[in-house]
């Protein structure tokens, strides 16, 4: 059964929503037929408690027959009871009457005994007055009473009954009063004589056999033969919902006419419907199978929206968590693939290699191969890329860049200075004191003070100072050493795959600054599926992560230690 916003069992359309009271809510619903507002009560049945409370309302119903109640149904996954609406005084206009009719008032308190007795009481109920008639029940408010609750508050509506006049009805005697009650004791007598040859000898029927027939079916048969019909729930495998699983007494058995048959009933308990979302049909067929549900229509739809692998349930209805039936079937979504979804890159020719990458990412594809190029541009700047700019690719595509290096790098280490042989000494020449010049007085020669005397000359020696040799550090400039490259290391690839995986193959990459290498390639998903991927002595360059790949898209990554 169907229940939405616009329709209720296909067949009543809902106009609005009058009252919500636990779980049950009231609805105004109209039909083709009924052109007349009408009045639903849905049951929202999810445990065997809630079931047992609306059985309890349904039998209330057959006991008080009321005569604004269109139709009552009862099958799993529809529990709801219809109303018609009906002309006539209000209950609580009737009782602020000065004078009521004897007729009246006598079918009130025989109605208030009738709901009590059934578990509800006046103020559950909707009581209206036709002209001249006496009330009837235009609606019942589902409700659980004790019969001591239900006459207590009967007690309190029915007070303003004793006060005001009672109009009593009197009889019209005349030929065609009497002649009904002659004719009634005549008849009665004659019925008496017949049930009372009939309990003295009653007739013996045989008991047929109605075992896997429908209840109704089976009840109206033994009816037919003159038996009294009772249920008892009960549960028989294999057999449908409503049909009878034993009787007693068993088939074949003489039994007068008017004795009891007592007939067990298939009525589970309800079942809860697994989740069966990602499930495979293999996995499907063992989760129904569990929980005694069948497998009903396949829809095959695109997986491409919900990244569902092609054979894995995308939906399933009813769904996960809803009450049903043991053998009921449960319609699955499946999807029939993922599609190729495409994307571009931008131009990522003079970008640093960590920006390009987060570009490369963000378009859904992975970059797997680093080459590097000596240039003038700056160290790791990005100097071409394949896929071009602009250019359309699968999801999930490799992505070569191209990066700089430097062009010339000094030695990893300082030659230190070369070795010279040591300094020669050479001492400094001694001073020369020249001697003075003596002119004698009577030499006849005048000195011209300007003058400048010529320098003295001692035994013929060469007075010029010889030159010192230079000395000092030889003029060699080293080389700057280049910065020190990052260092590497090594690390441990530990990784437990789930459960359930995607149907494909599995790979696992390492990525640092040196660009991605494989770990792992080609594995069945089916084979990794519950496994743990183990491998030592992982050899990566600064920080690194592990990605783990289904079919070529990245299902999860973690950082490597």
């Amino acid at each position: 059964m169907t229940q939405n916003a616009d329709r209720i069992d296909s067949k009543y359309e809902v106009l609005s929503e009058l009252a919500r009271d636990g779980h049950v809510v009231l609805y105004s619903v109209s039909t083709p037929s009924q052109p007349e507002p009408l009045r639903l009560a849905w049951f929202q049945v999810s445990s065997s408690a809630q079931r047992s409370s609306f059985h309890r309302y349904r039998s209330a119903l057959k006991a008080l027959a009321p005569a604004g109640l269109l139709d009552v149904v009862a099958r799993p996954g529809a529990y709801y009871a219809v109303w018609k609406a009906l002309e006539g005084q209000p209950l609580a206009a009737f009782l602020a009457l000065p004078v009521r009719g004897e007729l009246e008032v006598q079918g009130l308190r025989d109605l208030a005994t009738g709901l009590a007795e059934q578990g509800f009481a006046l103020p559950d109920a909707e009581v209206v007055f036709p002209e001249g008639s006496e009330p009837q029940l235009a609606y019942l408010t589902p409700a659980e009473r004790t019969l001591e609750e239900a006459t207590a508050l009967n007690a309190q509506v029915l007070a303003p009954l004793r006060r005001g006049r009672l109009r009593r009805r009197r009889p019209v005697l005349s030929v065609w009063a009497v002649l009904p009650g002659l004719l009634f004791l005549g008849g009665a007598g004659y019925l008496g004589a017949q049930a009372a040859r009939i309990y003295l000898n009653p007739p013996v029927h045989e008991v047929q056999k109605v075992v896997g027939q429908p209840a109704e079916q089976a009840a109206q048969k033994l009816a037919d033969s003159g038996f009294l019909v009772v249920y008892a729930d009960g549960e028989g495998p294999g057999l449908p919902v409503g049909s009878v699983v034993s009787q007693d007494p068993p088939a074949g058995s003489s039994l007068p006419a008017g004795r009891q048959v007592t007939l067990t009933v298939n009525n589970p308990p309800p079942l809860t419907v697994p989740r069966l979302d990602d499930l495979s049909m293999d996995q499907v067929a063992v989760a129904l199978a569990e929980n005694r549900l069948t497998r009903g229509p396949v829809v095959t739809v695109d997986g491409t929206f919900t990244n569902t692998p092609k054979g894995r349930v995308i939906a399933q209805l009813p769904p996960a968590g809803a009450t049903a039936q043991r053998g009921d079937k449960v319609t699955l979504l499946v999807s029939g693939g993922i599609g190729s979804k495409q994307t571009w890159l931008p131009p990522l020719t003079g970008l640093s290699f960590d920006d390009a990458r987060d570009l490369v990412r963000r378009a859904g594809l992975v970059v797997n191969r680093v080459t590097r190029q000596n240039s003038s541009a700056r160290e790791n700047t990005v100097l071409s890329q394949t896929p071009a700019a602009y250019t359309k690719v699968d999801v999930g595509s490799p992505v070569t860049l191209t990066v700089a290096s430097v062009a010339f790098a000094g030695p990893s280490q300082s030659a230190g200075a070369l070795p010279l042989p040591p300094p020669v000494y050479v001492p400094p020449p001694a001073p020369v004191t020249p001697d003075p010049v003596t002119t004698p007085a009577d030499s006849g020669v005048t000195t011209d003070p300007n003058s400048i005397p010529a320098t003295p000359t001692t035994g013929g020696t060469d007075t010029t100072t010889p030159s010192t040799p230079a000395t000092g550090t030889p003029a060699t400039t080293p080389a700057t050493p280049a910065p020190a490259a990052t260092p590497t290391r090594t690390v441990r690839l530990e990784y437990a795959f789930p459960a359930t995986l995607p149907d494909g193959t599995v790979d696992i990459v390492v990525r640092d600054q040196d660009g991605e290498r494989t770990v792992l390639s080609g594995t069945p998903s089916s084979s990794a599926a519950g496994a743990t991927a183990q491998q030592d002595g992982i050899v990566v360059r600064g920080d690194a992560v592990f990605v783990v790949r289904v079919n070529g898209q990245e299902f999860t990554s973690f950082p490597a230690r």
